[in-house]
């Protein structure tokens, strides 16, 4: 395993998701003494051979230190820049020309193949004419200010959130779900358009089934890499943000670092304030999703609530935990929850496109709390739950969203007020999706008395 921050690209259980997030945040002081948050075991790329946030002088001086035998590959996997199994002066000539941000260099990146495990491709920096995969995808570059680089999108469903993918983009004609056999073609027939051929496809390993083993033949014969990475979670978003940004290079890279920066000060704070509670105190939660599925315990929704100091009601009850085994299971009556009722919080994620009006806003929540699902109403569903339901904006930086959770689990420690600070900071910080965005426009977070208030 490639050290530490192969836990942050697998496929692992909801405790090495906490275990990473909340153990390898290094504190660093900058030179006025303010506090500044470097990411351990973040920036997935060969070369960043000390496990941070970037690529330096300091990766040098350990492959150096790996060539004359004070240092070892095995501590330092990533010292192998290119990936030949030994660390020598063909490491040292690649690793100078990323430290120059060289254009034309190739770059090796850690990521998943098509069964999940972890593997290293190859592109050229700085990575240009991408076609991203999936909406925890999709978003992910955008929120690294790489949508001016996305040639090509199989489907976009999210007028403002998605406004920054370019202008020039082709739609492939795809679906959330699905890449037809029609839409793979287009995909193709993009690639032998461009000069020089795609850059790479970015795939969400949640939608991995759509790469089959015949299309993954046909990216090995264009020579298309494909980067993937389960960034459905919250915590993995962050980095493939992070290493999106160094790939794209320039404002792109420094966003990146200032979105993960922000993140991992987020993490270390909600760990710092929840240390103290016992296992046995932790607020128990249900994540569901398209209104009435229920997310299973290996489902990313489940480790992102995790990473906000919850514990996974699965892990509580084993009867709830034999009977919703998949990514996610629809509710087959509205008792299907009958049986759970001592959880502590139902966390719904529910994708919801921004830049509203106040009128616009009062509509999207009534329409989420009392969403038609096929002749019987989510609050029928929930009845039981209504006040300890909460509905969180799947399209908000993975930050963002484990601000919300923290808030719904630990509403005492974790104010409202704290959870939208963080969104603002978000806005603040200039990343493209949330251009021109204010708490106002933005449907972030539902509760009961979220829906009581707007239906007074």
């Amino acid at each position: 395993m490639e050290k530490k921050m192969t836990t942050m690209i697998a496929a692992v259980a909801v405790v090495a998701v906490v275990l990473v997030a909340g153990a390898f945040v290094i504190l660093n002081n900058d030179d006025d003494g303010t506090k500044n948050a470097a990411i351990a075991s973040q920036l997935q790329i060969r070369g960043n051979a000390n496990d941070d946030y970037t690529i330096d002088g300091k990766d040098l001086d350990i492959v150096n230190d790996v060539i004359a035998g004070t240092k070892t590959l095995a501590e330092y996997p990533l010292a192998d820049v290119n990936n030949d199994g030994v660390v020598n002066d063909d490491d040292v000539s690649l690793l100078k020309d990323l430290i120059d941000r060289k254009d034309g260099t190739t770059v090796y990146v850690v990521c998943l193949d098509r069964n999940g495990k972890s593997t290293t491709v190859q592109v050229t920096y700085p990575l240009r004419n991408v076609v991203p995969y999936g909406t925890n995808m999709q978003l992910p570059t955008l929120y690294a200010n790489g949508g001016q680089y996305v040639v090509g999108y199989f489907v976009s469903s999210y007028t403002t959130a998605e406004a920054s993918i370019s202008s020039t983009a082709r739609d492939l004609e795809g679906s959330q779900r699905s890449i037809s056999d029609a839409a793979w073609s287009n995909f193709t027939a993009l690639d032998a358009s461009i000069s020089g051929g795609l850059g790479a496809i970015l795939v969400d390993y949640s939608g991995i089934a759509q790469i089959s083993e015949k299309r993954m033949g046909d990216l090995n014969d264009a020579g298309i890499p494909m980067i993937c990475y389960e960034s459905a979670d919250a915590t993995t978003e962050i980095t493939t943000v992070l290493t999106l940004g160094f790939l794209f290079g320039g404002e792109c890279e420094t966003m990146g670092v200032k979105y993960a920066q922000t993140a991992w000060n987020l993490i270390e704070e909600i760990n710092d304030k929840l240390k103290d509670v016992k296992d046995e105190d932790k607020t128990s939660y249900i994540c569901c999703t398209m209104y009435i599925y229920i997310c299973g315990a290996s489902s990313s929704f489940n480790t992102s609530a995790t990473t906000a100091g919850g514990v996974a009601y699965a892990s509580l009850n084993s009867d709830f935990n034999s009977t919703y085994t998949k990514n996610s299971t629809k509710m087959t009556s509205v008792e299907a929850l009958s049986k759970f009722t001592d959880v502590d919080v139902i966390i719904n994620n529910r994708s919801m496109d921004w830049g509203l009006t106040a009128e616009e806003i009062k509509d999207l929540v009534i329409d989420t709390w009392d969403h038609d699902n096929s002749g019987k109403l989510s609050t029928a569903y929930f009845a039981k739950f209504l006040d300890k339901l909460v509905y969180i904006d799947n399209l908000l930086p993975g930050a963002v969203k484990l601000a919300y959770m923290a808030h719904a689990m630990y509403g005492d420690t974790f104010s409202r007020e704290w959870a939208d600070g963080v969104l603002q900071d978000y806005i603040d910080m200039g990343t493209l999706p949330l251009k021109g965005q204010t708490l106002d426009t933005v449907l972030a977070y539902i509760d009961l008395s979220t829906y009581n208030a707007v239906t007074a």
